[in-house]
């Protein structure tokens, strides 16, 4: 039953918003899939361990159980449990953290029982690394079967009013496994605000109204609502009042949003942006990972790269093989490697194409790229549907021009269209897949695709590297906007 409805300034009558959402539900719904994960994929290990002749001792596995529970432990202090979804690198990074913690106690009491052999090394190893797999996959199935619940997340109350609010609605309601659900409006200074009503939300002339009706809310605190003077005092008082404030500065919309975090400099707010492009160690690293996984994969990969190179051959005459001209990090030309998958005088075929199909034109003009392309071949329509036509890029990867996640390498014809992002593109290395590739690929406009290179560099981190290289699997498996 919904508490008595509240009135808005003036007299004038308000709408609760409908939406209940129970924080608990969502928390205990985590909980209960992470154990579950934790407990199904150790023994899964232990079991295939077993099938391969090592001969387990099971009686010893369950004394391990009480110390592989403390997972729901540590994700709940590393903030994992807190309604609302973090985004998926530092979700990733906080439960490899908690997994990782999970395991070494129990590995801590193997070794100080003095019971290690009872145990197969082998099995807690993939045990192990079946967990940090396993619990970002089953998070996330969690999160698209339910996140459209009325109940799933948590209630948020909108500190502020004008387009700034419209904006945050709109873009919490087209994602709903954020897990911020608005329910509230707190426009400024308590007046009427049309964009509240618009947006369906209830408009509570205080916070105190909010957070009588909302005991468990985000408050999400628009700086842009606010005059200068007011925008201090408004902060706290948000925050004397909400167990959560989220803070949205006007600068909210762009540079890095993933690695920031608070500092109190000698009593005065602070807010720490780390550049990791600029850190020459973590870039290093980067690279060390580029080069790890490029010649480990080598074994599988040079086999491969030799049957689809005979294939093309066979499909349409001409190299297998073929370089493009591109812009690639310090803003130096460079040639990408790549399987041919076109005719071989595929320029005279477009040209020939484009001007006598203007519809054709206005789509080469616009995204660069043509979705009935006459130029591709029948091997190349099918390596391209697959990415396939990528792996020769693995040499750029070995040679130093290219990572193997990073923007799309660019032709000197789109510096144009890039702007004053550009001057961020040049600072990184192209890669093979990158954020645009796992997030719609060419059913992403241009400019979409700009501005999810300048995200990726502005937020980049070893982390963010491996949550790409992951979603790239099953995005090349189900040839997501590939063509």
């Amino acid at each position: 039953m919904l508490p008595d409805a509240p009135r808005m300034p003036h007299g004038c009558p308000m709408t609760l918003c409908p939406v209940q959402a129970a924080p608990w539900r969502t928390t205990l719904l985590l909980i209960l899939a992470d154990t579950a994960v934790i407990i199904c994929v150790t023994l899964a290990a232990t079991l295939l361990r077993d099938l391969a002749g090592s001969g387990i001792q099971w009686g010893f596995y369950p004394r391990l159980l009480p110390f592989l529970l403390l997972l729901p432990l540590f994700n709940a202090v590393l903030g994992l449990y807190a309604g609302i979804t973090l985004p998926p690198p530092q979700e990733l990074k906080k439960l490899t953290l908690g997994a990782s913690m999970a395991f070494l106690c129990a590995g801590s009491f193997i070794f100080f029982a003095k019971g290690g052999e009872r145990y197969s090394r082998m099995a807690f190893l993939l045990a192990w690394l079946g967990c940090i797999a396993a619990l970002p996959l089953c998070r996330h199935w969690l999160r698209t079967r339910l996140a459209n619940r009325a109940w799933w997340g948590a209630p948020a109350v909108i500190l502020g009013g004008g387009a700034a609010a419209e904006e945050v609605v709109s873009t919490l309601r087209q994602r709903p496994l954020l897990g911020l659900r608005p329910v509230a409006c707190v426009p400024p200074e308590g007046r009427p605000d049309p964009s509240s009503k618009g947006c369906g939300l209830a408009c509570c002339a205080s916070d105190e109204e909010a957070v009588r009706l909302y005991p468990r809310a985000y408050a999400l605190l628009l700086l842009d609502s606010f005059a200068d003077s007011e925008a201090r005092h408004r902060i706290v008082e948000a925050t004397a009042r909400f167990r959560n404030v989220l803070i949205m500065p006007p600068f909210s919309t762009g540079g890095a949003r993933l690695w920031v975090s608070a500092m109190d400099i000698g009593g005065l707010l602070g807010l720490l942006v780390r550049q990791n492009l600029l850190d020459a160690n973590r870039v290093r690293l980067k690279r060390a990972i580029d080069l790890l996984l490029t010649l480990g994969s080598a074994i599988l990969v040079l086999p491969l790269v030799l049957a689809i190179a005979a294939w093309i051959r066979m499909d349409s005459p001409g190299s297998p093989f073929f370089t493009q001209r591109r812009i690639g990090q310090h803003g130096r030309e460079m040639h990408i490697l790549k399987f041919r998958t076109m005719v071989q005088n595929a320029e005279c075929v477009l040209h020939d194409c484009l001007a006598a199909n203007p519809a054709l034109n206005a789509e080469w003009e616009r995204d660069q790229k043509l979705k009935c392309d006459p130029r591709v071949t029948r091997a190349g329509a099918f390596l391209r549907k697959t990415s396939l036509d990528e792996l020769p890029q693995l040499w750029n990867v070995l040679r130093g021009e290219m990572s193997l996640v990073g923007p799309r390498p660019i032709v000197q014809d789109e510096v144009e269209k890039y702007g004053e992002v550009f001057d961020l593109y040049t600072r990184v290395k192209p890669g093979i897949t990158g954020l645009w590739q796992v997030s719609g690929r060419n059913d992403v406009s241009y400019p979409q695709r700009v501005e999810m290179d300048r995200y990726y560099i502005c937020n980049w981190s070893v982390w963010f590297d491996i949550w790409i290289l992951a979603k790239t699997v099953p995005v090349v498996l189900h040839r997501n906007g590939a063509y």
